[in-house]
């Protein structure tokens, strides 16, 4: 059996919140439905795979124009979603990974309006332009189910020199947009490391 090959590891650093949390989800059902919003060469979707994605029932849902970001500047991207695809085949799992090769906005758009099946967790890590953060919150909001859950990375990153950043250009701008506009519908789950924001759709939401 191959072994997955990966160039970057931006995602282990998520791995004991995205459990703790997967692990509560997962008291509720047995077949988590994901939604990636943003998978790159598809470390985090292996690992779901290996660890929280084990029936037929489960599903995940993979978005991504495997064009990168400004974030991704100076990289190969040219094979990016053969990376993806064949990382993903090396783990032996009965889910099925579905993937809608686009743009992140009129991906979840479409899943709208196919009336498609909400999901327990859903992951914000496609663009980092605070304008694409915040479409892809509120529209991700539509399609997480009630007492779901939703992850926001890169919180507070950012590339640029203290004292010159552009807010319009990082996510967390878009993340506190999204958080205030939706207060009363969610809840931010507290004592996590705030390189992520995780928030809870209300059970009424």
């Amino acid at each position: 059996m191959n072994t997955p090959s990966f160039t970057q590891d931006w995602f282990s650093r998520s791995i004991p919140s995205w459990s703790l949390i997967l692990n509560k989800l997962s008291e509720r059902t047995t077949h988590l439905r994901i939604l990636e919003v943003g998978v790159f060469e598809g470390r985090s979707t292996c690992w779901l795979l290996q660890n929280h994605c084990k029936t037929p029932e489960s599903s995940i849902v993979a978005i991504d124009s495997f064009q990168g970001g400004i974030e991704h500047k100076g990289m190969e991207l040219g094979t990016l979603r053969k990376r993806f695809e064949a990382n993903i085949a090396t783990v032996e799992s009965p889910t099925q990974v579905e993937i809608r090769e686009g743009f992140s906005l009129p991906q979840l758009a479409k899943l709208i309006a196919e009336g498609y099946q909400r999901f327990d967790f859903i992951s914000i890590d496609a663009s980092h332009q605070a304008p694409d953060v915040l479409g892809d919150a509120v529209l991700g909001f539509e399609l997480l189910k009630p007492g779901g859950v939703m992850a926001f990375d890169d919180y507070i990153w950012s590339p640029m020199r203290p004292g010159t950043e552009n807010p319009l250009l990082l996510p967390k701008a878009a993340i506190d947009a999204f958080t205030t506009l939706f207060s009363q519908k969610i809840r931010i789950i507290p004592n996590l490391p705030l390189y992520q924001l995780y928030i809870q759709k209300n059970a009424g939401g």
